[in-house]
Protein backbone atom coordinates (compact mmCIF):
# COMPACT_ATOMS: atom_id res chain seq x y z
CA UNK A 1 0.00 0.00 0.00
CA UNK A 2 1.47 3.74 -0.90
CA UNK A 3 -0.08 6.29 1.18
CA UNK A 4 -0.12 10.11 -0.38
CA UNK A 5 -1.51 13.25 0.63
CA UNK A 6 -4.86 14.35 -1.30
CA UNK A 7 -5.31 17.63 -2.79
CA UNK A 8 -8.16 18.32 -0.10
CA UNK A 9 -7.38 19.03 3.56
CA UNK A 10 -7.14 15.66 5.75
CA UNK A 11 -7.64 13.83 2.86
CA UNK A 12 -5.70 10.77 2.24
CA UNK A 13 -4.89 8.83 -0.95
CA UNK A 14 -3.98 4.72 -0.96
CA UNK A 15 -2.88 2.77 -3.94
CA UNK A 16 -3.00 -1.08 -3.85
CA UNK A 17 -1.09 -2.75 -6.27
CA UNK A 18 -2.85 -6.22 -7.32
CA UNK A 19 -1.59 -7.14 -10.38
CA UNK A 20 -1.41 -11.39 -10.99
CA UNK A 21 -1.21 -12.05 -7.31
CA UNK A 22 -4.96 -13.14 -6.94
CA UNK A 23 -4.45 -15.68 -9.78
CA UNK A 24 -0.88 -16.80 -8.14
CA UNK A 25 -2.72 -17.24 -4.87
CA UNK A 26 -5.68 -18.97 -5.95
CA UNK A 27 -3.64 -21.75 -7.51
CA UNK A 28 -1.41 -22.02 -4.08
CA UNK A 29 -4.17 -22.14 -2.13
CA UNK A 30 -5.66 -25.08 -4.36
CA UNK A 31 -2.26 -26.59 -3.60
CA UNK A 32 -2.79 -26.03 -0.17
CA UNK A 33 0.70 -24.66 -0.22
CA UNK A 34 0.60 -22.90 3.31
CA UNK A 35 -1.15 -25.97 5.17
CA UNK A 36 1.13 -28.55 3.66
CA UNK A 37 4.49 -26.60 4.43
CA UNK A 38 3.10 -25.88 7.61
CA UNK A 39 2.74 -29.30 8.42
CA UNK A 40 6.71 -30.61 7.81
CA UNK A 41 8.41 -27.62 9.21
CA UNK A 42 9.06 -27.00 12.54
CA UNK A 43 8.27 -23.38 13.70
CA UNK A 44 10.25 -20.90 15.66
CA UNK A 45 7.54 -19.56 18.55
CA UNK A 46 9.84 -16.22 18.84
CA UNK A 47 8.44 -15.29 15.27
CA UNK A 48 5.46 -13.71 15.05
CA UNK A 49 5.14 -15.13 11.40
CA UNK A 50 4.89 -18.54 10.20
CA UNK A 51 7.46 -19.75 7.64
CA UNK A 52 5.01 -21.38 5.54
CA UNK A 53 3.36 -17.25 4.79
CA UNK A 54 7.15 -16.22 4.50
CA UNK A 55 7.82 -19.07 1.88
CA UNK A 56 4.60 -18.24 0.11
CA UNK A 57 5.66 -14.62 -0.11
CA UNK A 58 8.83 -15.78 -1.88
CA UNK A 59 6.50 -17.39 -4.60
CA UNK A 60 5.10 -14.19 -5.48
CA UNK A 61 8.39 -12.50 -5.48
CA UNK A 62 9.65 -15.29 -7.87
CA UNK A 63 6.79 -15.58 -10.19
CA UNK A 64 6.22 -11.80 -10.92
CA UNK A 65 9.45 -9.58 -9.74
CA UNK A 66 12.52 -11.78 -8.87
CA UNK A 67 14.60 -9.61 -6.87
CA UNK A 68 17.61 -9.92 -4.62
CA UNK A 69 16.83 -10.70 -0.51
CA UNK A 70 17.70 -7.68 0.73
CA UNK A 71 15.02 -5.69 -1.64
CA UNK A 72 12.02 -8.61 -0.68
CA UNK A 73 10.72 -5.84 1.78
CA UNK A 74 10.31 -2.86 -0.43
CA UNK A 75 8.61 -4.88 -3.19
CA UNK A 76 6.02 -5.74 -0.75
CA UNK A 77 5.10 -2.42 0.39
CA UNK A 78 2.93 -1.07 -2.55
CA UNK A 79 1.03 -4.70 -2.39
CA UNK A 80 -2.06 -5.32 -1.43
CA UNK A 81 -1.38 -7.44 1.62
CA UNK A 82 -4.73 -9.63 1.17
CA UNK A 83 -3.12 -10.51 -2.42
CA UNK A 84 -0.12 -12.65 -1.09
CA UNK A 85 -2.61 -13.70 1.87
CA UNK A 86 -1.07 -11.42 4.97
CA UNK A 87 -2.72 -9.82 6.90
CA UNK A 88 -2.40 -6.35 7.26
CA UNK A 89 0.18 -5.93 10.12
CA UNK A 90 2.03 -9.12 8.72
CA UNK A 91 3.63 -7.24 5.43
CA UNK A 92 5.75 -5.21 7.64
CA UNK A 93 7.40 -8.63 9.59
CA UNK A 94 8.74 -9.94 5.87
CA UNK A 95 12.72 -8.77 5.51
CA UNK A 96 15.49 -10.66 4.11
CA UNK A 97 16.50 -11.77 7.41
CA UNK A 98 13.41 -13.23 8.05
CA UNK A 99 13.00 -14.80 4.41
CA UNK A 100 16.45 -16.53 5.56
CA UNK A 101 14.95 -18.00 8.46
CA UNK A 102 12.71 -19.34 6.96
CA UNK A 103 14.34 -21.17 4.43
CA UNK A 104 16.78 -22.24 6.69
CA UNK A 105 13.83 -23.88 8.14
CA UNK A 106 12.40 -25.17 4.80
CA UNK A 107 16.07 -26.92 4.46
CA UNK A 108 16.12 -28.37 7.90
CA UNK A 109 12.84 -29.53 7.93
CA UNK A 110 11.18 -32.27 5.91
CA UNK A 111 11.12 -30.91 2.52
CA UNK A 112 10.99 -33.98 0.77
CA UNK A 113 7.76 -35.21 2.23
CA UNK A 114 6.60 -31.52 1.22
CA UNK A 115 7.26 -31.68 -2.45
CA UNK A 116 5.64 -35.19 -2.16
CA UNK A 117 2.35 -34.62 -0.67
CA UNK A 118 2.47 -31.20 -3.32
CA UNK A 119 3.05 -33.80 -6.25
CA UNK A 120 0.24 -36.10 -5.06
CA UNK A 121 -1.97 -33.05 -4.64
CA UNK A 122 -1.46 -31.42 -8.12
CA UNK A 123 -1.57 -35.14 -9.60
CA UNK A 124 -5.44 -35.59 -8.17
CA UNK A 125 -6.73 -32.09 -8.33
CA UNK A 126 -5.80 -30.99 -12.03
CA UNK A 127 -6.33 -34.93 -13.34
CA UNK A 128 -3.01 -34.76 -14.37
CA UNK A 129 -1.80 -37.80 -16.99
CA UNK A 130 1.46 -39.38 -15.52
CA UNK A 131 1.96 -42.15 -18.19
CA UNK A 132 4.69 -40.30 -19.67
CA UNK A 133 7.61 -38.72 -17.36
CA UNK A 134 10.63 -36.73 -18.93
CA UNK A 135 13.49 -36.42 -17.15
CA UNK A 136 16.75 -33.81 -17.49
CA UNK A 137 19.77 -32.11 -15.37
CA UNK A 138 21.18 -28.63 -15.71
CA UNK A 139 23.48 -26.78 -14.13
CA UNK A 140 22.87 -23.87 -11.85
CA UNK A 141 26.20 -21.86 -11.91
CA UNK A 142 27.64 -19.65 -9.16
CA UNK A 143 29.93 -16.77 -9.04
CA UNK A 144 31.73 -15.73 -5.85
CA UNK A 145 32.98 -17.00 -2.62
CA UNK A 146 30.88 -19.73 -1.22
CA UNK A 147 33.63 -20.58 1.92
CA UNK A 148 32.76 -23.10 4.53
CA UNK A 149 30.07 -25.17 2.57
CA UNK A 150 28.53 -27.18 4.57
CA UNK A 151 25.37 -28.79 2.84
CA UNK A 152 25.04 -32.28 2.20
CA UNK A 153 25.10 -30.66 -1.94
CA UNK A 154 28.68 -29.96 -2.79
CA UNK A 155 29.07 -26.93 -4.37
CA UNK A 156 31.92 -27.65 -6.61
CA UNK A 157 33.61 -27.22 -10.82
CA UNK A 158 31.65 -29.38 -13.48
CA UNK A 159 30.89 -30.50 -16.74
CA UNK A 160 29.14 -26.54 -17.22
CA UNK A 161 26.16 -26.48 -19.44
CA UNK A 162 26.29 -22.79 -19.20
CA UNK A 163 29.47 -23.04 -20.91
CA UNK A 164 31.41 -21.51 -17.45
CA UNK A 165 33.91 -23.89 -16.57
CA UNK A 166 35.51 -21.44 -14.55
CA UNK A 167 32.81 -21.32 -11.96
CA UNK A 168 31.41 -23.24 -9.38
CA UNK A 169 28.03 -24.89 -9.56
CA UNK A 170 25.37 -27.44 -8.46
CA UNK A 171 23.21 -29.57 -10.71
CA UNK A 172 19.31 -29.65 -10.98
CA UNK A 173 17.31 -32.68 -12.02
CA UNK A 174 13.99 -32.67 -12.73
CA UNK A 175 11.55 -34.89 -13.83
CA UNK A 176 8.22 -33.27 -15.47
CA UNK A 177 4.77 -35.28 -17.02
CA UNK A 178 3.68 -34.92 -20.79
CA UNK A 179 0.77 -33.30 -20.06
CA UNK A 180 1.65 -29.86 -19.46
CA UNK A 181 5.51 -30.53 -18.61
CA UNK A 182 4.43 -29.86 -14.63
CA UNK A 183 7.14 -30.78 -12.34
CA UNK A 184 6.68 -33.67 -10.36
CA UNK A 185 10.08 -34.62 -8.83
CA UNK A 186 13.42 -32.63 -8.53
CA UNK A 187 16.96 -33.16 -6.56
CA UNK A 188 19.93 -31.25 -6.37
CA UNK A 189 22.84 -32.98 -6.53
CA UNK A 190 26.99 -32.43 -6.46
CA UNK A 191 28.00 -29.81 -8.81
CA UNK A 192 30.20 -32.55 -10.34
CA UNK A 193 27.78 -35.02 -10.64
CA UNK A 194 27.33 -37.02 -14.27
CA UNK A 195 23.82 -37.84 -15.32
CA UNK A 196 24.53 -41.37 -15.96
CA UNK A 197 24.24 -42.62 -12.05
CA UNK A 198 21.10 -40.39 -11.38
CA UNK A 199 18.11 -42.55 -12.90
CA UNK A 200 17.90 -45.48 -10.73
CA UNK A 201 17.53 -43.38 -7.96
CA UNK A 202 15.13 -41.32 -9.62
CA UNK A 203 12.84 -43.69 -11.25
CA UNK A 204 12.43 -45.34 -7.90
CA UNK A 205 11.55 -41.89 -6.82
CA UNK A 206 9.06 -41.51 -9.33
CA UNK A 207 7.95 -45.30 -8.48
CA UNK A 208 7.01 -44.63 -5.13
CA UNK A 209 5.08 -41.22 -6.23
CA UNK A 210 3.07 -42.42 -8.90
CA UNK A 211 2.60 -46.27 -7.05
CA UNK A 212 3.26 -47.77 -10.48
CA UNK A 213 6.03 -49.12 -12.31
CA UNK A 214 4.84 -49.01 -15.91
CA UNK A 215 4.69 -45.54 -17.26
CA UNK A 216 7.11 -44.63 -19.89
CA UNK A 217 10.67 -42.75 -19.16
CA UNK A 218 12.25 -40.81 -21.11
CA UNK A 219 15.70 -39.08 -20.78
CA UNK A 220 18.65 -38.13 -22.64
CA UNK A 221 21.62 -40.75 -24.03
CA UNK A 222 22.75 -40.38 -20.49
CA UNK A 223 19.75 -43.21 -19.82
CA UNK A 224 21.12 -45.36 -22.39
CA UNK A 225 23.91 -47.85 -20.34
CA UNK A 226 23.49 -51.24 -19.60
CA UNK A 227 23.20 -51.14 -15.71
CA UNK A 228 19.98 -48.36 -16.24
CA UNK A 229 17.95 -50.12 -18.47
CA UNK A 230 18.21 -53.55 -17.09
CA UNK A 231 17.52 -51.73 -13.43
CA UNK A 232 14.42 -50.05 -15.09
CA UNK A 233 13.63 -53.26 -16.82
CA UNK A 234 13.65 -55.67 -14.40
CA UNK A 235 10.57 -53.39 -12.33
CA UNK A 236 8.34 -53.36 -14.92
CA UNK A 237 9.42 -49.83 -16.21
CA UNK A 238 9.46 -48.32 -19.72
CA UNK A 239 11.87 -46.01 -21.24
CA UNK A 240 12.92 -44.41 -24.31
CA UNK A 241 16.26 -42.62 -25.21
CA UNK A 242 18.72 -42.42 -27.67
CA UNK A 243 22.04 -44.15 -27.52
CA UNK A 244 25.28 -42.86 -27.84
CA UNK A 245 27.86 -42.36 -30.44
CA UNK A 246 30.09 -44.76 -28.67
CA UNK A 247 27.76 -48.12 -29.38
CA UNK A 248 28.61 -50.41 -31.55
CA UNK A 249 25.38 -49.90 -33.15
CA UNK A 250 25.83 -46.88 -33.87
CA UNK A 251 29.01 -47.11 -35.95
CA UNK A 252 27.75 -50.22 -37.81
CA UNK A 253 24.49 -48.48 -38.72
CA UNK A 254 26.31 -45.85 -40.20
CA UNK A 255 28.79 -47.26 -42.25
CA UNK A 256 25.67 -49.54 -43.84
CA UNK A 257 24.44 -45.85 -44.65
CA UNK A 258 27.94 -44.34 -46.36
CA UNK A 259 27.89 -47.61 -48.43
CA UNK A 260 24.04 -46.82 -49.21
CA UNK A 261 22.42 -50.18 -47.99
CA UNK A 262 19.31 -48.51 -46.38
CA UNK A 263 16.04 -47.73 -47.47
CA UNK A 264 13.88 -44.89 -45.63
CA UNK A 265 10.48 -44.81 -45.51
CA UNK A 266 8.39 -41.07 -44.49
CA UNK A 267 7.30 -41.50 -40.83
CA UNK A 268 6.39 -37.93 -40.01
CA UNK A 269 6.16 -34.55 -41.06
CA UNK A 270 5.81 -31.16 -38.61
CA UNK A 271 6.85 -27.49 -38.74
CA UNK A 272 9.05 -26.52 -36.91
CA UNK A 273 7.92 -24.55 -33.83
CA UNK A 274 11.30 -22.77 -32.97
CA UNK A 275 11.46 -21.63 -36.96
CA UNK A 276 7.87 -21.10 -37.85
CA UNK A 277 8.80 -19.46 -41.35
CA UNK A 278 10.68 -22.68 -42.25
CA UNK A 279 10.01 -25.11 -43.65
CA UNK A 280 8.57 -28.58 -41.97
CA UNK A 281 10.53 -30.94 -40.36
CA UNK A 282 10.63 -34.43 -42.17
CA UNK A 283 11.40 -37.57 -40.06
CA UNK A 284 12.38 -40.89 -41.74
CA UNK A 285 12.84 -44.29 -40.72
CA UNK A 286 15.19 -47.01 -41.61
CA UNK A 287 13.18 -50.07 -43.23
CA UNK A 288 13.64 -52.61 -41.25
CA UNK A 289 13.77 -54.22 -37.74
CA UNK A 290 16.77 -53.50 -35.71
CA UNK A 291 17.93 -54.38 -31.78
CA UNK A 292 20.48 -54.30 -29.81
CA UNK A 293 22.63 -57.11 -28.41
CA UNK A 294 20.57 -57.11 -24.90
CA UNK A 295 17.26 -57.07 -26.97
CA UNK A 296 15.96 -53.80 -26.81
CA UNK A 297 14.16 -52.28 -29.71
CA UNK A 298 16.20 -49.81 -31.92
CA UNK A 299 14.41 -47.13 -34.32
CA UNK A 300 17.03 -45.64 -36.52
CA UNK A 301 15.54 -41.67 -37.25
CA UNK A 302 16.27 -39.61 -39.92
CA UNK A 303 15.43 -35.81 -39.34
CA UNK A 304 15.46 -33.17 -42.26
CA UNK A 305 15.86 -30.42 -39.66
CA UNK A 306 18.47 -32.06 -37.40
CA UNK A 307 20.80 -32.58 -41.25
CA UNK A 308 20.29 -29.36 -41.07
CA UNK A 309 21.54 -28.19 -38.01
CA UNK A 310 24.49 -30.98 -37.99
CA UNK A 311 25.84 -29.58 -41.81
CA UNK A 312 26.19 -25.80 -40.13
CA UNK A 313 27.69 -27.24 -36.89
CA UNK A 314 30.40 -29.34 -39.27
CA UNK A 315 31.11 -26.17 -41.18
CA UNK A 316 31.55 -23.77 -38.21
CA UNK A 317 33.88 -26.29 -36.34
CA UNK A 318 36.01 -26.89 -39.07
CA UNK A 319 35.82 -22.51 -40.25
CA UNK A 320 36.94 -22.04 -36.46
CA UNK A 321 40.01 -24.58 -36.50
CA UNK A 322 41.43 -23.54 -39.85
CA UNK A 323 41.40 -19.80 -38.01
CA UNK A 324 43.48 -21.31 -35.29
CA UNK A 325 45.54 -23.54 -37.35
CA UNK A 326 46.42 -20.34 -39.12
CA UNK A 327 47.20 -18.24 -36.03
CA UNK A 328 49.34 -21.43 -35.01
CA UNK A 329 51.28 -20.52 -38.18
CA UNK A 330 52.54 -17.10 -36.90
CA UNK A 331 53.70 -18.76 -33.80
CA UNK A 332 56.32 -21.65 -34.89
CA UNK A 333 59.52 -22.20 -34.14
CA UNK A 334 59.42 -20.10 -30.73
CA UNK A 335 58.92 -20.84 -27.09
CA UNK A 336 57.46 -24.00 -26.88
CA UNK A 337 57.05 -24.79 -30.86
CA UNK A 338 60.28 -25.22 -31.38
CA UNK A 339 60.14 -29.26 -32.16
CA UNK A 340 57.83 -31.21 -34.47
CA UNK A 341 56.80 -32.90 -31.55
CA UNK A 342 55.35 -30.29 -29.60
CA UNK A 343 54.06 -28.62 -32.59
CA UNK A 344 52.34 -32.08 -33.34
CA UNK A 345 50.61 -32.26 -29.93
CA UNK A 346 49.34 -28.38 -30.65
CA UNK A 347 47.76 -28.78 -33.80
CA UNK A 348 46.48 -32.92 -32.55
CA UNK A 349 44.95 -30.41 -29.25
CA UNK A 350 43.33 -28.21 -32.18
CA UNK A 351 41.95 -30.91 -33.95
CA UNK A 352 40.40 -33.08 -31.04
CA UNK A 353 38.65 -29.62 -29.07
CA UNK A 354 36.83 -28.70 -32.67
CA UNK A 355 36.24 -32.89 -33.26
CA UNK A 356 37.46 -32.53 -37.01
CA UNK A 357 40.61 -34.48 -36.88
CA UNK A 358 39.23 -36.25 -39.96
CA UNK A 359 38.24 -33.75 -42.07
CA UNK A 360 41.41 -31.85 -42.16
CA UNK A 361 44.66 -33.04 -43.38
CA UNK A 362 47.96 -31.49 -42.06
CA UNK A 363 51.86 -31.52 -43.00
CA UNK A 364 54.73 -30.17 -40.78
CA UNK A 365 58.21 -29.26 -42.79
CA UNK A 366 61.40 -29.28 -41.33
CA UNK A 367 64.24 -26.81 -43.42
CA UNK A 368 67.57 -26.72 -41.64
CA UNK A 369 69.26 -22.89 -42.19
CA UNK A 370 72.93 -21.81 -41.00
CA UNK A 371 73.42 -19.31 -38.68
CA UNK A 372 76.79 -17.72 -38.57
CA UNK A 373 77.98 -16.82 -35.46
CA UNK A 374 81.47 -14.72 -34.20
CA UNK A 375 83.57 -15.45 -31.30
CA UNK A 376 83.83 -11.63 -30.47
CA UNK A 377 80.49 -9.50 -29.30
CA UNK A 378 79.40 -5.99 -30.72
CA UNK A 379 79.77 -5.16 -34.47
CA UNK A 380 81.61 -8.43 -36.88
CA UNK A 381 84.43 -7.28 -38.65
CA UNK A 382 85.25 -8.01 -42.45
CA UNK A 383 88.09 -10.51 -41.47
CA UNK A 384 87.04 -11.73 -37.50
CA UNK A 385 86.87 -15.64 -37.42
CA UNK A 386 83.02 -16.90 -37.25
CA UNK A 387 81.73 -20.73 -37.53
CA UNK A 388 78.33 -21.84 -39.16
CA UNK A 389 75.41 -22.99 -36.75
CA UNK A 390 72.75 -25.90 -38.47
CA UNK A 391 69.08 -24.56 -36.66
CA UNK A 392 66.02 -26.66 -37.40
CA UNK A 393 62.90 -24.41 -38.68
CA UNK A 394 59.31 -25.95 -38.79
CA UNK A 395 56.41 -25.08 -41.18
CA UNK A 396 52.73 -26.66 -41.81
CA UNK A 397 50.40 -26.68 -44.28
CA UNK A 398 46.78 -27.90 -44.20
CA UNK A 399 43.85 -28.91 -46.50
CA UNK A 400 39.84 -30.19 -46.18
CA UNK A 401 39.43 -33.34 -47.11
CA UNK A 402 36.38 -32.78 -48.92
CA UNK A 403 35.79 -36.62 -49.92
CA UNK A 404 35.56 -37.41 -46.15
CA UNK A 405 32.92 -34.62 -45.50
CA UNK A 406 30.57 -35.62 -48.20
CA UNK A 407 30.90 -38.95 -46.90
CA UNK A 408 30.08 -37.77 -43.63
CA UNK A 409 27.28 -35.76 -44.65
CA UNK A 410 25.53 -38.56 -45.51
CA UNK A 411 24.44 -39.51 -42.04
CA UNK A 412 23.76 -36.12 -41.27
CA UNK A 413 20.17 -35.73 -38.93
CA UNK A 414 20.47 -39.50 -37.94
CA UNK A 415 19.44 -40.35 -34.54
CA UNK A 416 18.90 -44.06 -32.92
CA UNK A 417 15.88 -44.40 -30.76
CA UNK A 418 16.28 -47.41 -27.99
CA UNK A 419 13.03 -48.33 -26.36
CA UNK A 420 11.71 -51.85 -24.87
CA UNK A 421 8.10 -50.94 -25.69
CA UNK A 422 7.00 -53.14 -28.03
CA UNK A 423 3.41 -52.59 -28.93
CA UNK A 424 4.03 -48.85 -29.42
CA UNK A 425 3.95 -47.72 -33.28
CA UNK A 426 7.41 -46.17 -34.76
CA UNK A 427 5.17 -42.74 -35.12
CA UNK A 428 3.81 -42.88 -31.58
CA UNK A 429 7.33 -43.47 -30.27
CA UNK A 430 8.95 -40.96 -31.81
CA UNK A 431 6.68 -38.52 -30.64
CA UNK A 432 6.88 -39.39 -27.07
CA UNK A 433 10.65 -38.22 -27.57
CA UNK A 434 10.33 -35.11 -29.34
CA UNK A 435 8.26 -33.58 -25.92
CA UNK A 436 11.37 -33.66 -24.14
CA UNK A 437 12.59 -29.76 -25.75
CA UNK A 438 9.43 -28.92 -23.50
CA UNK A 439 11.22 -30.09 -20.49
CA UNK A 440 14.37 -28.36 -21.49
CA UNK A 441 11.98 -25.26 -21.72
CA UNK A 442 11.15 -25.65 -18.05
CA UNK A 443 15.02 -25.18 -17.36
CA UNK A 444 15.04 -21.82 -19.19
CA UNK A 445 12.29 -20.73 -17.65
CA UNK A 446 14.17 -20.86 -14.22
CA UNK A 447 16.98 -19.33 -15.65
CA UNK A 448 14.88 -16.56 -17.49
CA UNK A 449 12.17 -15.54 -15.60
CA UNK A 450 12.53 -16.63 -12.25
CA UNK A 451 16.57 -15.43 -12.58
CA UNK A 452 16.97 -18.69 -10.23
CA UNK A 453 20.98 -16.89 -10.83
CA UNK A 454 22.70 -15.47 -9.43
CA UNK A 455 21.65 -16.10 -6.39
CA UNK A 456 22.06 -13.45 -3.29
CA UNK A 457 22.29 -15.69 -0.34
CA UNK A 458 26.18 -16.66 1.17
CA UNK A 459 24.79 -19.57 4.10
CA UNK A 460 24.51 -23.45 1.99
CA UNK A 461 21.12 -24.11 4.06
CA UNK A 462 19.39 -20.88 2.33
CA UNK A 463 21.09 -21.70 -1.67
CA UNK A 464 19.68 -24.92 -1.66
CA UNK A 465 16.35 -24.19 -0.20
CA UNK A 466 15.86 -21.26 -2.69
CA UNK A 467 16.17 -23.72 -5.28
CA UNK A 468 13.72 -25.80 -3.83
CA UNK A 469 11.52 -22.78 -3.73
CA UNK A 470 12.08 -21.82 -7.25
CA UNK A 471 10.90 -25.42 -8.22
CA UNK A 472 8.12 -24.76 -6.02
CA UNK A 473 7.07 -21.99 -7.63
CA UNK A 474 7.70 -23.42 -11.40
CA UNK A 475 5.40 -25.88 -10.03
CA UNK A 476 2.96 -23.50 -9.90
CA UNK A 477 3.39 -21.49 -12.75
CA UNK A 478 2.78 -24.53 -14.66
CA UNK A 479 -0.10 -25.58 -13.34
CA UNK A 480 -1.39 -22.01 -14.51
CA UNK A 481 -0.40 -22.23 -17.57
CA UNK A 482 -1.43 -25.80 -18.46
CA UNK A 483 -5.16 -24.51 -16.61
CA UNK A 484 -5.28 -21.74 -19.37
CA UNK A 485 -4.40 -23.57 -22.40
CA UNK A 486 -6.98 -26.52 -21.11
CA UNK A 487 -10.04 -23.31 -20.77
CA UNK A 488 -8.63 -22.62 -24.40
CA UNK A 489 -9.18 -25.51 -25.59
CA UNK A 490 -12.53 -25.90 -24.13
CA UNK A 491 -13.56 -22.85 -25.62
CA UNK A 492 -12.56 -23.53 -28.59
CA UNK A 493 -10.23 -20.42 -28.46
CA UNK A 494 -7.16 -20.75 -30.62
CA UNK A 495 -5.29 -17.42 -29.82
CA UNK A 496 -5.21 -14.78 -27.27
CA UNK A 497 -4.18 -11.51 -28.19
CA UNK A 498 -1.71 -10.94 -24.80
CA UNK A 499 0.95 -10.09 -26.16
CA UNK A 500 2.69 -6.02 -26.35
CA UNK A 501 0.47 -4.51 -29.20
CA UNK A 502 -2.09 -6.96 -28.16
CA UNK A 503 -0.61 -9.45 -30.77
CA UNK A 504 -2.30 -13.09 -30.53
CA UNK A 505 -0.78 -15.69 -28.67
CA UNK A 506 -1.47 -19.58 -29.37
CA UNK A 507 0.78 -20.84 -26.18
CA UNK A 508 0.29 -18.59 -23.47
CA UNK A 509 2.71 -18.66 -20.07
CA UNK A 510 1.95 -18.37 -16.80
CA UNK A 511 4.60 -15.47 -17.38
CA UNK A 512 2.79 -13.95 -19.82
CA UNK A 513 -0.67 -14.03 -17.58
CA UNK A 514 2.43 -11.59 -15.12
CA UNK A 515 2.88 -9.24 -17.79
CA UNK A 516 -0.85 -8.95 -18.85
CA UNK A 517 -1.87 -8.20 -15.38
CA UNK A 518 0.39 -5.71 -14.28
CA UNK A 519 -0.85 -2.31 -14.13
CA UNK A 520 -4.16 -4.03 -11.92
CA UNK A 521 -4.56 -1.49 -8.89
CA UNK A 522 -7.19 -0.11 -6.58
CA UNK A 523 -7.74 3.15 -5.03
CA UNK A 524 -9.13 4.48 -1.82
CA UNK A 525 -9.83 7.87 -0.57
CA UNK A 526 -9.79 8.64 2.90
CA UNK A 527 -11.20 11.91 4.15
CA UNK A 528 -12.47 12.02 7.72
CA UNK A 529 -14.88 9.23 8.23
CA UNK A 530 -15.57 9.00 4.62
CA UNK A 531 -14.06 6.52 2.41
CA UNK A 532 -14.46 6.50 -1.18
CA UNK A 533 -13.14 3.03 -2.86
CA UNK A 534 -11.88 2.50 -6.27
CA UNK A 535 -12.23 -0.83 -7.02
CA UNK A 536 -9.60 -2.52 -9.73
CA UNK A 537 -10.81 -2.16 -13.38
CA UNK A 538 -10.10 -4.69 -15.99
CA UNK A 539 -10.56 -5.23 -19.54
CA UNK A 540 -12.33 -7.89 -21.91
CA UNK A 541 -8.96 -9.88 -22.30
CA UNK A 542 -7.70 -9.95 -18.67
CA UNK A 543 -11.79 -11.19 -17.67
CA UNK A 544 -11.58 -13.71 -20.54
CA UNK A 545 -8.18 -15.05 -19.29
CA UNK A 546 -9.87 -15.22 -15.69
CA UNK A 547 -12.58 -17.16 -16.89
CA UNK A 548 -10.39 -19.52 -18.98
CA UNK A 549 -8.25 -20.12 -15.72
CA UNK A 550 -12.03 -20.56 -13.10
CA UNK A 551 -10.22 -17.96 -11.08
CA UNK A 552 -13.19 -16.01 -9.86
CA UNK A 553 -13.39 -12.21 -10.60
CA UNK A 554 -14.41 -11.25 -6.93
CA UNK A 555 -11.11 -11.71 -6.44
CA UNK A 556 -9.78 -8.05 -7.90
CA UNK A 557 -12.87 -6.92 -6.71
Amino acid sequence: MIIQQGLKKDAVHRKYVIGAHPVIQFFMDRLQINEIIGSYVKQDKRLKLGIEKTLSVLIHNILTTPLPMYEIADWLKPLDEETPALDSDESSLISDDRVGKALEGLYCGRHKDIFFRLALRAIKLFEIDCQQIHQDTTTVTFSGKYEGWHARQIMTYGTNKDHRPDLKQLVLGLSVTADGAVPLVHEIYDGNQTDDRLHPANHKRLRKLLQRSDFIYVADCKLATDDNLRKITACGGLFVSVIPRTWKEDKLFRDKVRKGKIQWIHLLSRPNNRKPGSKHDRYYMARGQYSTSNGYRLLWILSTQKAQQDAETRERNIARTLDALRELQTRLNRYNLKTRENIEKKITSILNQSKCGKFIDYKIYRDVHHEVRHTKAGRPKLNDPAWSVPKECFSISFQIDEERIEQESLTDGIFPLITNLKAHKPKEILEIYKYQPFLEKRHSQLKTYQQIAPVFLKKPQRVIAYLHMNVMALMVATLIERQLRIGMKRKSVKSIPIYPEEKPCKYPTAFDIVRLFKGIERYEVVQGENTCIFPAKLNKIQKQVLELLEVPVSLYQ
